[in-house]
């Protein structure tokens, strides 16, 4: 019906009594003339594997090659040894802010290039790190013996290449234990590099070739920078502060039910929040305190990087989280950051079915968790957090959620009260945070007034344009 022929007209299952043609390939040969297919032994089964080759108009061949920096003891001492010769009189002598971070990032930026460079690798596509030079001397092995023992008639031949493959099987599991085991223990993170082996082995990970196509009102969009621009027009449109009705100066949100709400269960405002200067002890040891990733923004400097370097640079860092402060202006160049689009589920070519992560530069994560300390004192001091928020407090968690709702429904049981609960899950709920009105909300409630509402202003509005 299809115009399929079979192709395989040799014996694929040979043993010593018979030989039968029991797998095979069918094509159109009408379509495809040119084409050559043999059979090859093997050692996994008594049916032979079958190779087929033909010619197709074009080849795509990938490059292999990448950039990297390679990373190593000697290069990271160079680097620390440049670094700590810098006396940093362009950050100090500087009164921006901008001027003064930009002054700061380039010198780091110039002796991290210089450093470590980049280096042309070829990429591998598996990593089977457990093969070793005897394990493919015992799998060549393996072969010979199985074709000896295909063409024989000897039982103790036959035991010989049972054992053998039994044993070789052992010492394989052994070393892919072994260095799975050694890959983890050298892990920072044990729990994700765990599942990411999982994940390997389950076939359930993801592309690293990104999002390949999109479906854009009933258009299919394949060009890369089309597939950006259509992913960022989603992600921007998403979020409820980008729309017009939502800018500040277009809505007045003293006259809306919730601000109005809010304003009058708050009563007194909170009392101004005036940011203290911070010690070089204090920038040190949030440095210290930063998770250590290799994962970094547009500037290329992760975390791992910045903690080696943490007594060389924590003055100028210090020096500039002050200056800051002091005036209210967020540098900008810290606002931008890389955004990466992640699958969650569903179809691949629809926009919404993916989530957008920020990919923050390690020296904003430093002054963003500066500001963070002054902050949370300020709103624990004034009592201004709702006492059932868990979620993004320190010492707080779903553990003491889930103890809290129990504790509540336990008591209401015993005192022979009918128990109801509404439980509901919002989608996107980043996106769909107002920010004009949450700033509109912290400023006059929160006590957020003076240098602090500029900072705030600085950091948040020019945040979510950038």
């Amino acid at each position: 019906m299809y115009n399929l022929t079979a192709i395989v007209n040799f014996p694929t299952r040979i043993s010593n009594k018979s030989a039968s043609t029991i797998d095979n390939f069918f094509m159109d040969i009408s379509r495809l003339e040119d084409f050559l297919v043999t059979s090859f032994p093997n050692d996994l089964s008594d049916h032979d594997a079958q190779i087929l080759l033909f010619k197709i108009p074009m080849q795509i061949h990938h490059d292999t090659t990448k950039l990297i920096r390679k990373i190593d003891k000697h290069k990271i001492s160079d680097f620390i040894y440049i670094l700590s010769n810098e006396t940093w009189d362009s950050v100090f002598d500087a009164t921006d802010v901008n001027l003064m971070f930009n002054s700061f990032l380039n010198t780091y930026l110039r002796i991290f290039y210089s450093c470590l460079p980049l280096k042309k690798t070829r990429s591998s596509k598996h990593n089977n790190n457990w093969i070793t030079l005897g394990i493919r001397t015992s799998c060549k092995r393996k072969r010979e013996l199985f074709s000896l023992t295909r063409n024989s008639n000897k039982s103790t031949l036959k035991q010989y290449y049972k054992a053998y493959c039994k044993i070789l099987t052992e010492v394989i599991r052994e070393a892919k234990k072994k260095t799975l085991n050694k890959r983890i223990s050298k892990s920072n993170n044990k729990t994700k590099t765990t599942w990411n082996i999982i994940n390997r082995f389950l076939k359930k990970q993801q592309s690293m070739q990104g999002t390949q196509k999109l479906i854009i009102d009933g258009t299919q969009v394949t060009n890369r920078p089309d597939i950006a621009n259509a992913l960022n027009t989603y992600f921007s449109s998403s979020n409820n502060y980008e729309s017009n009705s939502d800018k500040p100066g277009n809505v007045e949100y003293d006259k809306l039910p919730t601000y109005s709400n809010l304003k009058q269960g708050k009563g007194t405002p909170a009392p101004p929040l005036v940011f203290k200067s911070f010690s070089t002890k204090e920038i040190t040891q949030i440095i210290k305190s930063l998770k250590t990733k290799n994962s970094s923004g547009y500037d290329e400097i992760n975390t791992k990087l910045v903690k080696i370097s943490v007594n060389y640079i924590c003055s100028p860092i210090t020096h500039i989280c002050n200056k800051t402060i002091s005036t209210g202006i967020f540098p900008e160049r810290l606002k931008y950051s890389i955004i990466e689009p992640l699958f969650k589920n569903g179809d691949r070519t629809t926009p919404s079915n993916y989530r957008p992560i920020s990919l923050l530069t390690a020296f904003s994560k430093v002054i963003e968790k500066a500001l963070y300390n002054r902050l949370i004192v300020h709103l624990n001091n004034n009592s201004l957090l709702n006492p059932q928020q868990f979620g993004f407090r320190r010492n707080l968690s779903t553990d003491n959620a889930i103890f809290n709702l129990t504790h509540e429904i336990l008591k209401a049981l015993n005192n022979k009260i009918m128990v109801g609960s509404i439980f509901f899950d919002l989608e996107k709920v980043f996106d769909s945070i107002n920010h004009s009105l949450l700033i509109k909300k912290l400023l006059p409630l929160y006590g957020i007034t003076g240098k602090s509402k500029l900072l705030v202003e600085s950091y948040l509005v020019n945040r979510f344009q950038t």
